[in-house]
């Protein structure tokens, strides 16, 4: 990853005897094709650059910073001031005491380097006028004093690259932490069915066995997870906009996923039988084995699937950074997430003492297996709900048709591989007739579909206001807002993000929540992207987050400033950044 040289800095007292009114002024020169934040930014993401001096008997006044550049960042979508090449900084002197040592100051400058595509975590540099003749601006500077200035720059160096890859390991932490709560998440909960029943299934396997299904799980999550970096690229690549949980904007990725949980429903109801029952000849067991690992591994790939409407957190801000990022940054980070989500079924392989706190496989688990079918036909509820948010009753009519393709192949393949028969080829058939049952419907429904859905999306983007009395966003509706000194909160979020549901539920369409914010004349704006819009794009870019839910605060009458929340929300922590900001 690139990595800026520390910035050259000098500076030199006022001329004369030093006394109250001088002033100090350091200089700082940023090199080429880098700049850094000024002393006041445009989001909050962005860290300003400040200074600290500090010398024995010498009271400094407020510092004078020059006039910031003011330039738009294309990666950034806004913007921004910064500072470039060769600019000063005033210090006035306030109050020289009988005893000084001017030649014992040091100057600390605090700073976020940048360029046209990445921000470096922030760095600093010390320089000081007893330790470092060079850090005057003056041209009586012997070769010691070089010397000097080259060991600093050295160490400094050093400083920066080495403050630049904390951030980034903080920022991978923060993707595996992230990961590991997807596992809390709601949109997880409903397929964890299927993780659980398969848990209490394998109770009485041996260590090994339990490590290798583990690991078939781990590989599934992760096949997925760098699937789905690989589409980020792709669409980066051709210039489009990629975000967490673009997916579900797709209606062929949800007629996917409609005809998986049914799928998977069905077989639970004991129609087909993927995992041969556990009691069965060798060769049937051996058979049965096969089946244990591809589902873990498919199992894995589904927890990935569905985690995605959400945003965990942590992991929003680890892939707001990675999604602007290089394309093996990127593959990086979704490897962090994917071995955080993945951590929880290693640690219960690896220790399967875990697994005696469940009864003994038996006649039971054949009930608990149809209680876990009707968990999964309630993903396939959820997903016509978003269908019927996305796209009305139509909608939900149209995928109504896969739901019961999916069903009568299922019967199908029932009938030709039952419980106790070898299935490899059938089943090997039934993931084809998916495919194509997948593309029929999408060359003959899709595009109706799509169009329904765009003019309900379209008719909804007209209206000001929302069903439950939000506004609609727009960036010149924040505008309007900032003029007329209004505090503005923005809740992005999309009708198949589970979390946001969760946080509607929770907080911001309680009556407490609404009675905050009216005493504190906020105006409650939502960002829809539930379908993909260039301006929620930008807006989401200037979150620094991959996707929904995304919270932010607009101070009143000042859009340049931006406080932006936790995935997480409470109101006690709301009202709290708003009037403390």
């Amino acid at each position: 990853m690139n990595s800026m040289p520390p910035p050259e800095m000098q500076m030199q007292y006022s001329a004369g005897a030093l006394k109250d009114g001088g002033k100090l002024t350091v200089w700082v020169t940023i090199p080429e094709k880098w700049h850094v934040n000024a002393n006041e930014v445009t989001d909050e993401f962005l860290k300003p650059s400040s200074i600290e001096v500090k010398a024995e008997g010498i009271e400094f006044g407020e510092v004078v910073w020059p006039t910031p550049i003011k330039e738009y960042n294309e990666a950034l979508e806004l913007e921004i001031l910064t500072f470039r090449g060769e600019f000063k900084i005033e210090i006035p002197v306030k109050n020289v005491a009988n005893k000084y040592d001017s030649l014992g100051t040091e100057a600390t400058f605090h700073y976020q380097a940048c360029d046209n595509s990445i921000c470096l975590a922030p760095a600093s540099k010390t320089i000081s006028l007893s330790a470092n003749a060079a850090g005057a601006k003056s041209s009586n500077v012997n070769s010691s004093a070089k010397k000097n200035d080259s060991e600093t720059e050295v160490t400094v160096a050093s400083d920066a690259g080495a403050s630049a890859s904390a951030g980034i390991i903080a920022l991978l932490f923060f993707a595996f932490l992230g990961g590991i709560i997807l596992n809390l998440m709601p949109c997880v909960l409903p397929v964890l069915s299927l993780k659980l029943f398969s848990l209490i299934k394998q109770a009485g396997e041996s260590r090994g066995r339990l490590l290798a299904l583990g690991g078939a799980t781990t590989a599934g999550i992760l096949a997925s997870f760098w699937a789905l970096a690989a589409v980020v690229a792709a669409v980066k690549a051709g210039g489009g906009s990629a975000g967490w949980g673009m997916q579900f904007q797709s209606a062929g990725f949800i007629a996917f996923m409609v005809v998986i949980l049914t799928a998977f429903a069905m077989s639970f109801f004991g129609v087909f039988e993927v995992w041969l029952p556990w009691g069965a000849t060798t060769k049937m067991d051996e058979a049965g084995h096969k089946a244990g690992f591809a589902g873990a591994f498919f199992t894995g790939a589904l927890l990935v699937l569905l985690s995605t409407p959400c945003s965990a957190p942590f992991l929003g801000t680890a892939m707001g950074f990675a999604f602007a990022q290089t394309t093996p940054v990127l593959f990086l980070f979704f490897t962090a997430a994917g071995l955080g989500l993945a951590l929880p079924y290693m640690l219960v392989s690896a220790f399967p003492k875990i697994l005696k706190v469940f009864p003994k496989p038996g006649p039971w688990m054949v009930k608990l297996q149809k209680v876990m079918g009707v968990l999964l036909l309630a993903s396939v509820v959820w997903l016509l709900w978003i269908v019927n948010e996305q796209a009305g009753t139509a909608g939900v009519g149209m995928f109504s048709i896969i739901v019961v393709a999916s069903v009568a192949c299922s019967v199908l393949l029932g009938k030709f591989a039952p419980p106790g028969v070898a299935f490899g080829r059938e089943v090997a058939g039934f993931g084809l007739s998916i495919v194509v049952l997948v593309s029929i419907w999408f060359a003959a429904i899709a595009p109706e579909y799509e169009r329904a859905a765009s003019e309900k999306f379209n008719a909804r983007m007209q209206e000001q206001m929302t069903a439950d009395g939000w506004y609609r966003y727009s960036p010149a509706l924040i505008e309007e807002f900032a003029k007329a000194n209004r505090t503005v909160f923005i809740d992005a979020t999309a009708d198949w993000c589970l979390t946001c549901k969760t946080n509607e539920a929770a907080v911001l369409n309680r009556a407490e929540f609404r009675r905050a914010m009216d005493s504190l004349n906020v105006a409650l704006v939502k960002a829809d992207w539930t379908r993909e819009t260039p301006e929620v794009n930008a807006l989401l870019k200037s979150m620094h987050k991959s996707g929904v839910p995304a919270y932010a605060i607009y101070p009143a009458g000042d859009v340049s400033k931006q406080i932006v929340l936790p995935e997480l929300l409470t109101t006690a922590a709301i009202v709290e950044n708003i009037v403390g900001k």
